[in-house]
């Protein structure tokens, strides 16, 4: 599912995002900034000392690295809410959003970016699509100079086909109240 709002592409997958042509990627991560064992693999021992390096990152925030032995430029680790521990859809609002901003300040064209929060933390994957993709959609309306591609990227199916639908349900009121630039692709 693939759209353009505001000069911005918007897709929504179904793939593993590490084999993303991306020029960044979303990590979800702890406030420690662990790097997933998956991640560490590919990206060799640089990535988790550059996060050891930094050190720490509040919850609903995100910090940036180099990408170690990935393809790609910049690995953006982002520490989503736990469901429960309050203020959870302000916080995953406002990580979604410091993203997009890490990207575009970093001049990244494309980026790829996973359901943040919803595995062990326990964030609702309904409530999680509709706060990332408001969150998203809204950052096109601030005129992006350098980011061009937002990739959704769900490697789960179910949780595919939920992003998938809020997604088409979004564009369906953003054309409704003549906001913005929408092309559905």
């Amino acid at each position: 599912m693939k759209a353009k709002v505001n000069k911005v592409t918007i897709q929504v997958i179904h793939d593993d995002i590490l084999s993303l042509v991306v020029a960044g990627v979303v990590h979800p991560t702890d406030t420690n900034l662990h790097v997933s064992p998956s991640l560490a693999t590919k990206a060799g021992p640089t990535l988790q000392q550059a996060c050891n390096d930094i050190g720490w990152c509040d919850v609903g925030s995100a910090v940036i690295t180099d990408a170690g032995e990935l393809a790609v430029e910049k690995i953006i680790h982002a520490v989503g809410p736990r469901w429960g521990e309050g203020s959870e859809r302000g916080k995953l609002a406002n990580v979604t959003l410091q993203c997009l901003r890490l990207a575009e300040q970093y001049r990244l064209k494309s980026i790829a970016i996973p359901s943040i929060s919803t595995g062990i933390l326990g964030y609702p994957v309904e409530n999680c699509a509709k706060t990332m993709l408001a969150q998203i959609i809204d950052f096109t309306f601030d005129a992006p100079r350098y980011l061009r591609t937002i990739i959704v990227c769900l490697d789960d199916p179910a949780v595919y086909q939920i992003f998938k639908a809020e997604f088409l349900e979004q564009l369906e009121d953003l054309k409704e109240t003549g906001e913005g630039e929408v092309t559905v692709v």
